[in-house]
């Protein structure tokens, strides 16, 4: 059983970085629904919206080449 721990948590350890960016999509796209919304923004937050899209866009594309990767 310890064994088996150690190795889950050793697979947790090594896919981190995937698993937060899987969990930051929706607050991704919380955040571009936020800034969309808004009426009269100012040039921060059409900054704020373009960042956020793109983040949407990165993190979905990341996400995609860590499920569908080539496993040697």
């Amino acid at each position: 059983m310890k064994e088996y721990f150690k190795k889950i948590m050793k697979k947790i350890m090594n896919n981190i970085s995937h698993i937060a960016d899987i969990l930051a999509i929706p607050f991704f796209a919380l955040a571009v629904i936020y800034f969309y919304n808004i009426e009269n923004k100012s040039n921060l937050e059409y900054i704020l919206l373009f960042w956020s899209v793109c983040g949407v866009v990165l993190d979905i594309l990341f996400t995609w080449k860590f499920l569908y990767r080539k496993k040697i």
